[in-house]
């Protein structure tokens, strides 16, 4: 039957079934909410237990892992002087350090006071780090009565104020910065002892009326411990041991180890310290010192197995070659008592790692030359103090130098320090006091490096270096070398006079006489007709202005004369013009000349070879089992000079041992054993605030002169005529080569070396 509208028919049989499927799609909705909240409540309760149970961890820490463990440094590896004697090496010796035992408030104090009064009675400095900043008064501390004590900061107002702000220890802020009082930094040092005692460490209680627990120098040694603490606080809290001083003798190991319980959380462990040997003072500023890892030198160093608490080198062969030194770390484990929930508790420990000593270093200086080489310095130094015209000699630095290889055989630095005071400063205040004396001497600056770190005028000592640039530039040769000293002419639009011969001058002159006699003419019209564009990369070429790459740190690169560097050191535009006259004081060792004596001594080597050697003190590494790690390395680069030209200027050199009777270089050398090549120096230097003018005295030698052995370079600062330092060199040698050259005779009125002054100081022509 037809119907005009449709209506579907829907069959029992279909409505059951999407019946049930609703059902199941419903039941199955509220499975998964069910699901969803019971996993909701798991979370829940795991975190909730997970922090409470974090909170009981902070108040009673429980041992885990290698808690019972202490990390401790590797010995330094020893160095050692050619022959392979120890100069400095390693000892181990107990130390006290402190673990994290659980111990707080009052019973934190009452140990920590125990263990500062077993400390003081045996003789063990408590901790310095908070007496650096903050302290008893000097009348408190004569005083045996401490209850009226007085304290005082230590450091400045500024630097006191940004120690309380270090958010690490004190946080405390400046009163614009926070409106809470409690929060402001401390001017007042008794309000600031007040401000330890209640309120940063809890040690006394501010509502107990005077009625106190301990006397106030109990307190304050309390005081200190705490601070140490503090300092150390993530390690501490790490359960990582921090030290707290020593050495210890066996009246403290005894009490610790039998009363152990008192003494909760300290332990003893052997802690290597750096030594040195009594002749280590020869060698001070080669050998360096060690000290205190910085921050800065952790967060560089801590991927490569260092420590908060590490020694490492701080300067010459310890800082150079830190990373062999230093040696791989341990493990060692310990036992203590802990508090618990429950108690105590003998925490034992278990497992370690013994440390791996670091490498040897031997190095290549000889310590019998090194020693004649301090000692004559010394002598001469004295000596010119000493005469009717008494200088100052306030300062020296010299080398002794294989012409060949590089190898430092002496190096020498006047004043020096000594670095054994380094590592007994900790416990010894004479020794530092030296150190604080040896950083503040502003004036004699006896941790400077004199060889390596500071520059100079090397004058005459100079002239050899322009005579082979001449040579190698055809300006001069073996058979055409002749200039004419008048005694007083114009050179470069400027009159010149020589202070040698400055009324009748000297004549027709070759290199030879030239060098003898250092004429300053000479060598300035040599200069001239060179060019200072001819002139400089061979200075250059020779090492002078350059790094030299000696395996020490700290090297000064100097400044060797161009153009370039005139243009880029001088303000006004008038005065970045170079003249003839820049070249001709360039000449003869002024103007923008300034080299370290290292410098000076590679370069007269070179000149005396052919060869440009790369100065080294390092002679070779080697492993604990006496494996080589890392052999001598001699680096060697041929000038190719012309054996003409290394010729001549060797035999114009040598023209002071032999043509000039007169002076002290021939009365010491013109009959030595053998032949020699040798320039003497006189450099005028003007003090720039003063105005004061000094002479620095310079000597430079090669020796034999067929076939060049050694270099030696010396300076002798606020000294005498260059010539007389001849005498120094000779003795030097003489310990060398193993011979006894006889003495010169004295007499008065000897030939000395003429030198021209600074730029300032010589005549000028109206004419620029």
């Amino acid at each position: 039957m037809a119907r005009s509208d449709f209506t579907p028919i829907r069959s029992k049989t279909s409505s059951n079934v999407k019946r049930s499927a609703n059902s199941i799609l419903k039941n199955r909705n509220i499975l998964i909410g069910i699901f969803f909240i019971l996993m909701f409540l798991l979370i829940f309760w795991r975190t909730t237990e997970l922090q409470l149970s974090s909170a009981d961890s902070d108040r009673v820490p429980e041992t885990y892992g290698n808690r019972a463990q202490m990390k401790v440094e590797a010995p330094r590896g020893n160095i050692l002087d050619n022959s392979g004697e120890p100069i400095a090496y390693s000892i181990t010796q107990p130390m006290l350090y402190l673990s994290n035992s659980g111990l707080e408030g009052t019973a934190l104090n009452d140990m920590l006071l125990d263990l500062s009064q077993l400390m003081l009675e045996n003789g063990v400095k408590l901790p310095g780090n908070l007496v650096r900043y903050f302290d008893y008064s000097s009348a408190s501390k004569e005083k045996r009565d401490k209850s009226n004590a007085e304290f005082v900061f230590k450091k400045d107002l500024q630097e006191i104020e940004k120690w309380q702000q270090n958010a690490d220890l004190f946080g405390l802020k400046k009163a614009e910065d926070t409106k809470r009082l409690n929060e402001r930094i401390i001017t007042e040092p008794q309000d600031f002892y007040e401000y330890l005692l209640f309120d940063k460490f809890g040690i006394e209680d501010r509502e107990a009326g005077g009625d106190y627990r301990y006397t106030v120098e109990e307190a304050f040694n309390i005081i200190q411990m705490r601070y140490l603490i503090l300092e150390h606080n993530w390690q501490y809290t790490q359960g990582q041991a921090i030290e707290v001083g020593g050495p210890v003798n066996q009246k403290i190991i005894t009490a610790i180890e039998e009363q152990n319980q008192r003494y909760a959380g300290v332990l003893i462990a052997d802690k290597p310290q750096r030594q040195y040997s009594e002749n280590s003072y020869l060698y001070s500023h080669v050998l360096g010192y060690t000290g205190q890892i910085s921050e800065a030198e952790y967060e560089q160093l801590k991927n490569l197995d260092y420590g908060l608490n590490d020694i490492i080198g701080k300067s010459g062969v310890e800082l150079s070659a830190e990373r062999y030194l230093h040696g791989i770390p341990g493990i060692i484990p310990y036992s203590y008592w802990k508090k618990t929930a429950d108690g105590e508790e003998f925490v034992q420990g278990t497992g370690g790692v013994a440390p791996q000593p670091g490498a040897n270093v031997r190095l290549t200086l000889d310590q019998d030359i090194q020693k004649v080489m301090l000692e004559t310095f010394a002598e001469y130094m004295a000596e010119l103090r000493d005469e009717e015209n008494s200088v100052p000699a306030k300062a020296a630095g010299g080398v002794l130098m294989n012409a060949k290889t590089g190898a430092i055989i002496a190096m020498i630095s006047i004043p020096s320090f000594n670095p054994q005071d380094f590592v007994i400063a900790q416990y010894d205040v004479e020794a530092e006091q030296r150190i604080e004396k040896y950083f503040s001497d502003n004036e004699n600056k006896p941790m400077l490096n004199r060889v390596i770190s500071e520059i100079y005028h090397p004058a005459s000592t100079f002239k050899p270096f322009t005579a082979i640039a001449a040579l190698e530039n055809g300006v001069i040769s073996e058979t055409d070398q002749v200039y004419n000293c008048a005694g007083k002419e114009e050179i470069g639009h400027r009159i010149w006079t020589c202070y040698g011969e400055p009324e009748r001058g000297h004549g027709d002159l070759n290199l030879r006489k030239g060098m003898a006699t250092s004429c300053n003419l000479y060598f300035a019209k040599l200069g001239i007709d060179t060019t200072i564009d001819k002139l400089s990369p061979i200075f250059k070429k020779l090492g002078m202005g350059e790094y030299s790459e000696i395996d020490l740190p700290n090297e000064a690169k100097g400044i060797r004369p161009s153009k370039e560097v005139k243009r880029m050191t001088r303000a006004l535009p008038e005065d970045q013009l170079w003249f003839p006259a820049d070249t001709a004081q360039s000449s003869i060792g002024q103007f923008d000349n300034a080299y370290t004596i290292i410098q000076l001594a590679r370069g007269i080597g070179g000149i005396a070879t052919g060869k440009l050697v790369q100065p080294h003190v390092i002679k070779e590494i080697t492993g604990p089992n006496g494996e080589t790690i890392k052999p001598e390395v001699i680096q060697v680069e041929d000038l190719d000079f012309s054996e003409s030209s290394i010729n001549l200027v060797k035999d114009a050199m040598n023209g002071l041992q032999h043509d000039n009777e007169y002076s002290m270089t021939y009365k010491n050398f013109h009959n030595y054993p053998f032949e020699l090549g040798m320039k003497t120096g006189t450099a005028e230097v003007q003090d720039s605030s003063s105005k004061n003018i000094s002479i620095d005295s310079l000597f430079v030698c090669f020796a034999p002169l067929d076939d060049p052995e050694v270099v030696f370079a010396g300076i002798v600062e606020d000294a005498s005529l260059g010539d007389s330092f001849s005498t120094v060199a000779r003795k030097i040698l003489d310990e060398y080569f193993g011979i006894e050259s006889p003495e010169p005779t004295p007499e008065i009125g000897y030939y000395v070396e003429p030198e021209i002054p600074l730029e300032t100081e010589f005549e000028i022509d109206s004419n620029p």
